[in-house]
């Protein structure tokens, strides 16, 4: 999840039945671990029903930048992924306030969905904001970093683009040079406010520094 603030002081009431299962899906660790075949693939079709471009938002928090992209593209499907419950129940109440018909929300942790990526079914994926880890320079740590960044580049379509932003210095060194070393990703430095969100505008006004990276799929072959 972002971070800011934290979940647990965040007030605000659980959605309906019936705007929960428009929404909002609840996928637990250990069923993932144990069977994740009976999940659906995190695909359009998978998803939405339909073949439309999909984005998804790791990490998406309360989900206003999933919410915009959603209103800005509504022939696109947005999906956001979070493991906080209060803060998808601002973005679901934000998605239903705004009678959103191409975005879904999950509960869950996306580390343990990535065998549910299919090669070439997403067009853009973000990881915007995530909270500093203090474990970047753990080799198991960056060994799922590493995991988590083929696969998503494996999932991307021909051009599809991932973004990558933090106000972590030490934690935007470790990610890019994973990217650039070690998977040979080759990555863009892009402007802040491609990926105006509303914890990066928090940063920004703290005065903390945001970087970012876009890694772009060129090529259709799977590394």
């Amino acid at each position: 999840m972002a971070r800011g603030r934290h979940p647990t002081r965040i007030h605000v009431e659980p959605p309906s039945a019936e705007v929960s299962a428009k929404y909002l899906w609840y996928w637990r660790g250990r069923d993932l671990h144990n069977a994740s075949h009976n999940f659906p693939p995190l695909t359009s079709i998978g998803i939405f029903g339909n073949d439309r471009a999909l984005e998804i938002d790791f990490g998406c928090g309360a989900g206003a930048f999933a919410c915009a992209r959603a209103r800005q593209y509504p022939n696109v499907n947005m999906l956001g992924i979070d493991l906080s419950q209060k803060p998808l129940f601002c973005a679901v109440q934000e998605a239903a306030e705004s009678n959103l018909e191409n975005i879904k929300f999950i509960r869950g942790n996306f580390a343990m969905m990535q065998p549910l990526l299919l090669p070439g079914s997403v067009s853009a994926a973000y990881y915007l904001f995530p909270n500093p880890p203090r474990d970047y320079l753990r080799e198991r740590a960056n060994e799922r970093r590493r995991s988590f960044l083929h696969d998503i580049y494996s999932a991307l379509i021909r051009g599809g683009r991932f973004y990558f932003a933090t106000d972590a210095n030490e934690f935007f060194k470790c990610v890019r040079d994973i990217a650039r070393s070690e998977l040979l990703f080759e990555t863009h430095g892009i402007e802040n406010t491609d990926l105006a969100t509303h914890y990066g505008q928090i940063w920004e006004r703290h005065g903390r520094a945001v970087q970012s990276f876009m890694i772009e799929k060129k090529y259709s072959h799977i590394l």
